[in-house]
This record gives structure tokens, C-alpha cells and sequence, in this order.
């Protein structure tokens, strides 16, 4: 990390923000107080509204607010097990809280097992030949939670990931017996108000929404990463977040991952609520180094810097999250200008289903003139790519789309939604880019349509520990794509998760 840099972020962003009030959040903002149970909302990714409303949303970042007592979370070490269970309880119930030396010396147990079976009809839409791919994941987790009273923690998460069935291997999904997950947690309070957390170790990291750097949920082995992580929060008012880290290498075989000294991960994000017209703000900055990178203008060192801000606001009817980042660096010999905005808001109606008419909206900038000496393509560094959809056909360069949608409840473990999601190119100088990897179609001149993603998507949550979900997008390729190479593509997705 360059620590001049950061630590002078930090400054800047503790002096001009610690004077105003409200509860820092990673995470949308509270929803309006109900009598539901916060169960569905607990599996919901950083950034996805959830099915079912939570008061106290958990807050993602090391001595962040945990999510509601007693209840699983889609990030594990964000869960409230400080009560002790009643001595008739279930065991599973009483590994949640074991006392070793009183009630603030206590050790968690958990894990969890997922199933998700996957089916794509041409998953790079023709940019490869043999494309078509059915595989079953299998996700297994085993998880121990040590607190040592309010101020010191361990935490360890072993994880086994296999695919079974694959037509060609999908390496986030295969990983056998690993350390997921090991870090610990050291808590200096600042006499009343504010307190710091330092986290070595090795952790999952999503930042603010989760839409740039996220957790990908979609693949077995989410994004982690290994370094250091401090957090300050004063609460009530604001979050300072500074990283210096690596993103693990993922190796198939036993015990064998280890940091990516190909790639570097660094910054600072600032986040505080209600700061203009009672919306949130965050502010954040970081950088993305990476030796190796694959765009339309060629292979080579990538070195990213994002400046970003955020506002957001979720109330009982309406919920809105508005982004823009701009991109700077350099991309081999060519000077980095990139920039992305992304909106995202609805409105949910007092009415039986609890209908919601949702609309987002992205633009992730494209290169004008690969020959001028400048790269304009937009790269996130850790991308939630069902942002587009579970599908994943398409990355965040080069690409603008509008996804009306609604969202029904039928009951309120049940949810539904479905929208056309209108795909373009930023710029026509610049390829499709498929998926992850960087592969793109080469640019052409005709139109920048490139076609329609029809979603579909429900989830069903039986039991606390247990939900269902389901994904199918058809994606209908435009003309002026097909013309270039294109292919339409189907993707079927569903997944049975278990988590204790």
C-alpha cells in the first residue's frame, strides 16, 4: 500500500466528515420497521435489496454493526450469536454460543452446504466454439467464531469446493479443502464515542453495495483476499475504511492457496448516512494493480486508480442508490480516462404482494480510438457481475443497459422478479467484452445494440437456515451483433443452500 497516500486520505476524510451525525452503513439503509422477521433478508448480497424487510441490516466491515441476534447472514462473520441459548435448546442452536470463561468468552460453530446446478447455451453468446455448459457446484463450509469479550476476536472458515459435470472447468469453482477465511480482530475503543478494529488475516471485502467490489455469490469460491484492514467508526456518524491487501489465488488442490503477488489491492472508503437531503454518502478511493490484464487494446500491466462517490437512501416506499467512479492510470502505454454511473431505485406499493416497480440503470465507458495513445475502457476491480444478470454473459467494460423490473411477494418467504434488461456498447470503437476474463468480440461500426437479457428470478426462504433460488435469462442478441459474430444464449441457474 502506499501509505502516505491513504493515511492522508484518511485525514482528509476523518476532518471533513466526523462532525456530522447518523449510522454509518456498507449497506443499504435500514427499511421502515414492520413485524416481519429479518430471515430473507439475512441471504441478500451487500447492495441487493432484500426479500423481506430488515430493520437492522448487518454492517460488512471489521466492528460493524452485526446483523439481527441469532440469525445466519450472507457474510458469516457479520452474525449475532452473543446470546446464550436456553439449556433445552437444539444443538444446533447450542453451537452457536459455547462458553468457555463466562458469557463474553465464547467460541461459534457453523457452516454450510450449497448445491447449485448451472446450465449456459453458449455461455460466451459465439465468441468461443463449444460453449455449452452444465455443471453442479458443490459448496461446503465449516466455521469457527472465537470472541474474547467485546474487544478481541478469531475467526477461521474452511471451505471444500468441487463442480461436477463441467463441459470445460470453471477454476472459482474448484477448490479442494482450503482456508477460506482466517483472521483476527483487535478493537481499540476511543473513550466514548468511536472505536478502531484491525483485521490481518485473510477475508471476503465487499465495499459499499458491493456492485464494484463484491463477493461474487454466483461461483463457489467468493472474491477474498489477504492482507490488512483497519476500520474506525464513530457511531452515529461516520466509517472509515483503509485496506492494503492481495486477492487470494485460487489452486484445486489441498491447503494451497496463497496470496496474488501478480495483483494488488489498496485504499480508503468513507461512508456516513444522511448527509444530503437525508440520503447517505459515501466517498472512497482505491487501487487496483494488476501485472497482467486482457482488453480489446491489448495484454499487459494495468494499474487502476477509482475515485468514487455514492448516495443512497431506503425508506418504506422508495429506495435509491446513485454511483459514479472515474477511472485513472495506466493500461500498458496509454494513460487510463474511464468512469462508470450507476443508478438503482423503486417503489413498493402498500398492496397484497407488496408489488415493487424497480428500475436500474448503468453506463461502464468504452475506448473511442484503440490507435490514441489513451485507454477510455472502464475495468472494476472485483465485479458483482449479476449486476447484469446471474447469467454473467457480459462484464462492466464497454457496456450501457436500462432493466425495468418488478418484484412481487406472494408470501412473505417468496419472491419474484422479472424485467427486460436492454443492452448497448458505450462506444463503437471497442469490443463486447464477455464475462470476467477480458475476451471481447472485435469493435464494429454498426450499431451499438447488442441485444435484450429476459429475467427471471424467485427465491424461497423454507427455514432460517435454508433457501431456494432460481435464475433464467434468454438473451435475445440484436442484428447488428448477430451480423458480427453473436449468438443468442440461454442460462438456466438453481441453487438449494444451507446454512447453520
Amino acid at each position: 500500500m502506499r501509505s502516505p497516500r491513504a493515511l492522508t486520505l484518511l485525514a482528509c476524510g476523518t476532518a471533513a466528515l466526523a462532525a456530522l451525525p447518523a449510522l454509518a452503513q456498507s449497506v443499504p439503509p435500514d427499511s421502515a420497521k414492520t413485524d416481519e422477521a429479518g430471515t430473507l433478508s439475512t441471504q441478500a448480497p451487500p447492495g441487493i435489496r432484500p426479500a423481506k424487510s430488515q430493520g437492522r441490516p448487518a454492517e460488512a466491515m471489521p466492528g460493524g454493526r452485526p446483523g439481527p441476534a441469532g440469525l445466519p447472514q450472507n457474510i458469516r462473520w457479520t452474525e449475532d450469536w452473543s446470546k446464550k441459548p436456553e439449556a433445552d435448546a437444539p444443538l444446533l442452536e447450542k453451537i452457536k454460543h459455547i462458553p468457555i470463561a463466562g458469557d463474553d468468552v465464547y467460541l461459534t460453530l457453523g457452516g454450510e452446504a450449497r448445491i447449485y446446478y448451472t446450465d449456459w447455451h453458449r455461455s460466451s453468446l459465439g465468441l468461443r466454439a463449444n460453449d455449452n455448459n452444465d455443471p453442479v457446484q458443490s459448496r461446503l463450509r465449516l466455521l469457527a467464531d472465537l470472541h474474547v469479550g467485546e474487544n478481541l476476536r478469531a475467526y477461521l472458515e474452511l471451505g471444500d469446493n468441487r463442480e461436477f459435470g463441467e463441459q470445460f472447468a470453471t477454476p472459482p469453482n474448484r477448490d479442494k479443502a482450503d482456508i477460506y477465511q482466517a483472521f483476527i480482530d483487535v478493537t481499540v475503543p476511543l473513550g466514548k464515542a468511536g472505536k478502531i478494529t484491525f483485521r490481518p488475516g485473510r477475508f471476503e471485502m465487499p465495499l459499499g453495495n458491493g456492485k464494484l467490489a463484491g463477493v461474487r455469490e454466483g461461483l463457489n469460491m467468493r472474491f477474498t483476499y489477504q492482507g490488512l484492514r483497519a476500520t474506525y467508526i464513530l457511531p452515529g456518524k461516520l466509517s472509515v475504511d483503509v485496506f492494503a491487501v492481495k486477492p487470494v489465488q485460487i489452486k484445486p488442490g489441498t491447503f494451497d492457496d496463497g496470496p496474488n503477488h501478480a495483483q494488488d489491492f489498496h485504499g480508503i472508503y468513507i461512508s456516513a448516512p444522511n448527509r444530503i437531503a437525508g440520503f447517505g454518502t459515501d466517498l472512497y478511493w482505491y487501487e487496483m494493480k494488476r501485472d497482467r490484464a486482457t482488453l480489446t487494446a491489448g495484454v499487459g500491466k494495468d494499474d487502476r486508480n477509482n475515485w468514487g462517490g455514492r448516495l443512497w437512501k431506503r425508506g418504506p416506499h422508495w429506495d435509491l442508490d446513485l454511483e459514479g467512479t472515474y477511472q485513472s492510470g495506466t493500461f500498458i502505454d496509454k494513460d487510463i480516462r474511464a468512469y462508470g454511473a450507476m443508478f438503482e431505485g423503486g417503489y413498493t406499493f402498500d398492496a397484497p404482494m407488496k408489488p415493487r416497480l424497480g428500475l436500474r440503470t448503468n453506463y461502464f465507458s468504452g475506448d473511442k480510438d484503440l490507435t490514441d495513445g489513451k485507454m477510455g475502457t472502464f475495468v472494476p476491480a472485483a465485479a458483482r457481475l449479476p449486476l447484469i444478470s446471474e447469467a454473467a454473459f457480459f462484464s462492466f467494460s464497454n457496456l450501457m443497459d436500462i432493466y425495468p423490473s418488478v418484484t412481487v411477494k406472494p408470501t412473505p418467504a417468496i419472491t419474484v422478479m422479472a424485467g427486460p434488461d436492454f443492452l448497448w456498447r458505450a462506444r463503437k470503437g471497442d469490443g463486447v467484452y464477455i464475462g470476467p476474463s477480458g475476451s471481447s468480440f472485435a469493435p464494429y461500426g454498426s450499431s451499438r445494440s447488442i441485444g435484450t437479457d429476459l429475467n427471471l428470478e424467485a427465491s424461497w426462504q423454507a427455514t432460517d437456515r435454508l433457501a431456494f433460488r432460481l435464475w433464467e435469462t434468454y438473451f435475445a442478441a440484436s442484428d447488428s451483433f448477430q451480423a458480427n459474430g453473436g449468438k443468442n444464449g440461454n442460462y438456466f441457474g438453481l441453487m438449494a443452500n444451507y446454512r447453520f
